[in-house]
């Protein structure tokens, strides 16, 4: 019985086959994409030109976009690349919600949700130059960017992390700056004096080991242009940092050239650091090592002004 169903599924199976052209028979373990694409870049060309890269080419009749408070006025697709031209323009420092959705060629379809934010062509060179991690209420978490070159701040931003894991952050507002100011940022509720900034949610730092990352923009791909590592060298857990994803942060500035070493020996040491005892930049040097920071004496804290001994 077995024998003869085998043989009549062979017949058919042969007259199926015979009465088909080639093109039309089809192997049922070919591989087929069924993956969406991946929105691996976003680009904000001008004030009001969007560029997304995704990982494989996209159907430009599949792309629906929604911008809240906004419209899309053009759309191009070319390739990976989905270019938007918007209505309004993107002021300084603010970014636009932009939803949507794209498929591949193969009508695998993926939801995206971003911000978009503003493009600034004249950003400064600033540098991470004092903070505190041991604050109170008199002397918060603070932490001192320095311009060594003029330009607008609009959308920088200081990390209590990296741009990937952070605990706190601030984005920078639309302000001029000449070089040599000072720029000071509290990450702690406590005194604020009209020329303080304060950051988003004022958690504070990490008090004996942490990071400071500084970027030039708030998206997730941004360049960055300064970072800290600080450490009390005597933590146990995570390989001397304490926690995962500090270890992980570290390591990630160090892959990409921002910290000289992934060993928490090698971070700033920060013992004896206090709330007037600042871990300060010594002359403006910039090895991305330990060595070109110092603590300050009791008292020494210089936020908004020079550094001193």
């Amino acid at each position: 019985m077995k024998h003869l169903i085998s043989i009549i599924l062979l017949t058919i199976g042969l007259i199926i086959s015979c009465n088909l052209n080639d093109e039309t028979i089809y192997n049922v373990f070919d591989q087929v994409d069924c993956t969406p694409p991946i929105l691996t870049n976003i680009e904000t060309l001008d004030s009001q030109t969007v560029l997304f890269t995704f990982n494989e080419i996209i159907d430009h009749q599949t792309v629906s976009l929604t911008c809240c408070g906004n419209s899309v006025r053009t759309k191009m697709v070319h390739n990976q690349q989905l270019t938007i031209s918007l209505n309004k323009p993107i002021a300084l420092a603010q970014s636009q919600a932009i939803e949507g959705s794209v498929c591949d060629i193969r009508g695998n379809s993926t939801y995206f949700s971003i911000s978009a934010w503003a493009k600034n062509e004249q950003i400064p060179t600033l540098l991470i130059n004092e903070f505190t991690t041991k604050g109170n209420e008199t002397h918060p978490d603070r932490v001192e960017l320095i311009a060594t070159s003029r330009g607008n701040i609009a959308g920088m931003t200081l990390y209590a992390g990296t741009k990937d894991t952070w605990t706190d952050r601030i984005i920078l507002p639309d302000r001029w700056v000449e070089r040599g100011t000072y720029l000071v940022v509290s990450f702690t509720e406590g005194a604020v004096h009209e020329d303080l900034h304060c950051s988003e949610l004022l958690t504070g730092l990490g008090s004996n080991n942490g990071c400071l990352t500084l970027a030039k923009t708030p998206h997730w791909n941004s360049t960055i242009l300064d970072a800290v590592v600080w450490g009390n060298h005597s933590t146990s857990t995570y390989d001397g940092f304490g926690s995962k994803a500090l270890k992980d942060a570290v390591q990630f500035l160090y892959n990409q050239g921002h910290w000289r070493s992934n060993s928490c020996n090698e971070s700033v040491d920060s013992t004896n650091s206090t709330a007037t005892r600042s871990i300060c930049r010594d002359s403006l040097r910039d090895t991305n090592s330990s060595t070109d920071w110092y603590i300050c004496a009791t008292k020494a804290a210089t936020f908004g002004s020079a550094n001193c001994a």
